[in-house]
């Protein structure tokens, strides 16, 4: 195959994925824009739910669960987040029927419930569950990692396309007072090739966070589970086996696993972790009887602890703290550029190849009706 024909299928492939993936694509970035800033969004969204005026004393952890488990007694618990500040709330986190996840907002100096929210009818909750499975559970995911598998390819192949290639110097120029064809060429040249190398990542890492939930809940048979037996070990003795177990952590988050519900996980942030934003250091206890279980204490991340701590923090840009965040947010901008000015270019295509279309054909009947 000669170069000019691998570029000429190359450019086909690069405009097809654009045509056929090109809204999923736009939609996946622009969620993924808000998803940057998530914690800082949904803290300005709901400042009344999230935030207190710290006082001298906190309640117990069994205080701050009582008004909410009286206000829905029949409903699981899925865990607890407990306040990283003094002017944070506790999270308690309950799994509706629907499976929905009903989270209610208690103060820790009065044990007073702040208000409650369904997650996935948030602001936030809304752009998760659009950006991870397009609001289509299990199967939604597989259509995310689908489409991240066709970002990664129209990044590809757009840097085969690139001009640059051939003089750098066109490469990363634009044209702007050249006609506007012209310009919307060099915008999606340009801005391509500038976002590529992140929009790789983000696609790769997309991939592997797909796969990472999909394949645990395709493989494994369905748990049978056992019903959680009567326990007089409240959540403050827990705590304290938890302590008495890892006294250098401080508890970050209570987990209560569904697939479990006679053990629960607490989490513990440690003072000279290395693990970027994730607690991977945790005590393991029976809910019955208050017996630790295991104890797992993750100073710094190794092995799939790392691989799974490099992925996450590639993914949203936390790598390189808030400069890498706002990089991203760019970053994340640019497929709908490109969808944009791509679209324009293929149309400006399609009209030229129209028009010479038409010219042969005309050249071809003149022909015809001098030899007749």
């Amino acid at each position: 195959m000669s170069a000019n024909r691998f570029r000429e299928w190359v450019l086909r492939l690069h405009g097809l994925i654009g045509i056929v993936m090109g809204l999923l694509l736009v939609v996946s970035s622009l969620t993924g824009v808000g998803i940057v800033f998530r914690e800082e969004l949904d803290h300005a969204l709901h400042r009344s739910l999230q935030s207190v005026s710290p006082q001298a004393e906190q309640v117990s952890i069994d205080a701050v669960l009582a008004p909410v488990m009286a206000s829905h007694p029949d409903l699981p618990l899925q865990f607890i987040l407990f306040p990283r500040k003094p002017d944070e709330t506790y999270l308690v986190a309950m799994k509706e029927p629907n499976g929905h996840r009903l989270e209610t907002f208690v103060n820790p100096y009065t044990g007073a419930v702040l208000g409650e929210r369904v997650w996935e009818r948030s602001p936030i909750g809304f752009l998760y569950g659009l950006h991870e499975e397009l609001l289509s559970g299990t199967g939604g995911m597989i259509v995310v990692g689908i489409t991240g598998f066709f970002l990664l390819l129209t990044a590809l192949t757009g840097i085969v396309l690139w001009t640059g290639w051939r003089r750098l110097a066109t490469g990363f120029k634009i044209r702007w007072n050249a006609p506007a064809a012209l310009v919307n060429f060099d915008i999606h040249n340009v801005g391509g090739i500038v976002s590529s190398v992140f929009l790789l990542i983000l696609a790769a890492t997309g991939i592997v966070i797909v796969v990472l939930h999909v394949l645990p809940a395709l493989s494994l048979p369905p748990t049978v589970k056992s019903a959680p037996q009567a326990s007089s070990i409240t959540l403050n003795e827990l705590l304290r086996n938890a302590d008495a177990a890892m006294p250098e952590g401080k508890t970050t988050v209570m987990v209560f696993p569904e697939a479990t519900p006679e053990k629960v996980s607490i989490n513990k942030k440690l003072p000279n972790q290395a693990t970027g934003r994730f607690d991977l250091s945790s005590v393991e206890l029976d809910r019955t009887t208050g017996k630790v279980l295991q104890v797992t204490k993750v100073e710094k991340a190794e092995g799939f602890f790392k691989f799974i701590v490099a992925i996450a923090d590639l993914h949203f840009g936390t790598f390189g703290g808030l400069s890498t965040r706002i990089l991203y947010v760019f970053v994340g901008l640019m497929p709908t550029v490109l969808f944009v000015t791509g679209l324009v270019n293929w149309k400006r295509r399609r009209a030229i190849d129209t028009r010479r279309d038409s010219a042969l054909q005309l050249a071809q009947e003149t022909q015809d009706n001098r030899l007749s």
